[in-house]
């Protein structure tokens, strides 16, 4: 959790200083925090670095804003004062405005994973037609997202590595798209080599269990003389080689008795099922 908080807090600090040139996209980024603030009426988060931005995007316009800081119980909040929210709308559907108010909202309510984790973005909204926009905003550029309702708040999502990709993109954190992107490096290389290990590990516990067969098998024919000398001689042949040579592998087995891996396996097979069915169908196959 600290190192997703770390992450973010990176992406935020990587965004705020850049405000936009055009009038029309400094407004979309204020109505983006807009979009995220719970207090009906208001433009407020608990982000100090959000408020900052918005304020030098106001500035940039000659909007005499001021910051009011309230103290609550759980977590200050920063409370955007001289602007009205509603004066933000209707929301402008250029790309630019599009990239500076996914910018806003991010600032004001975004949180990712850790770049090694599972892709996971969020920026938390605060009722379903702010969703509904950011989600319009994602797609037009590109982005899979989808809301959710959690705990009485609605959500925007995006969950696969290329979407966090391209959504970090967007809102121009592109050294946050590089951290993100070594890290999903490393996490695709830590499954492949952890799919792998349980792979092998599987595979020599197979060969293990099949080894301790191999063995109990050969000794409950050797107690047994008839059944034993009814053994074709390839198979008392293998079953000399597997107990002489317990932890050969197959190969190895094949090689000493001079025969093919596929042969070896075949009559390894052969013994463990004449000592399961008594010795009455050992076949003269060799």
């Amino acid at each position: 959790m600290e190192a997703a908080h770390s992450f973010t807090q990176r992406v935020a600090a990587e965004l705020a200083p850049h405000t936009p040139l055009l009038p029309c996209c400094r407004r979309s980024l204020v109505e983006g925090l807009a979009l995220v603030t719970t207090t009906p009426g208001s433009i407020a988060t608990t982000r100090p670095v959000a408020v900052r931005a918005a304020m030098q995007a106001l500035h940039a316009d000659a909007i005499p804003a001021h910051v009011s800081r309230v103290v609550a119980a759980r977590r200050t909040q920063y409370l955007l004062v001289g602007v009205d929210p509603a004066g933000l709308h209707p929301p402008s559907e250029r790309s630019c405005c599009r990239r500076s108010r996914l910018r806003g909202a991010f600032l004001g309510a975004g949180r990712l994973v850790r770049p090694d984790g599972e892709p996971y973005l969020e920026i938390g909204c605060a009722d379903e037609a702010g969703a509904a926009q950011l989600v319009a905003d994602f797609a037009s550029l590109g982005v899979n997202s989808r809301t959710r309702r959690r705990r009485g708040r609605w959500v925007v999502t995006v969950r696969s590595g290329p979407a966090v990709g391209a959504a970090l993109s967007s809102i121009g954190a592109q050294d946050g798209r590089l951290t993100f992107e070594a890290g999903r490096v490393i996490r695709e290389v830590r499954s492949g080599v952890n799919r792998r290990l349980n792979a092998e590990t599987a595979n020599l516990h197979r060969t293990a269990a099949a080894g301790v067969r191999q063995l109990e098998s050969i000794a409950l024919l050797e107690a047994d003389a008839k059944r034993w000398q009814a053994l074709p001689p390839a198979l008392r042949e293998a079953a000399g080689l597997r107990a002489r040579h317990p932890d050969d592998d197959l190969a190895q087995l094949a090689e000493r008795a001079g025969c093919s891996k596929p042969a070896m396996a075949g009559r390894l097979h052969r013994l463990v099922a004449a000592a399961g069915e008594g010795g009455d169908r050992v076949g003269a196959r060799r």
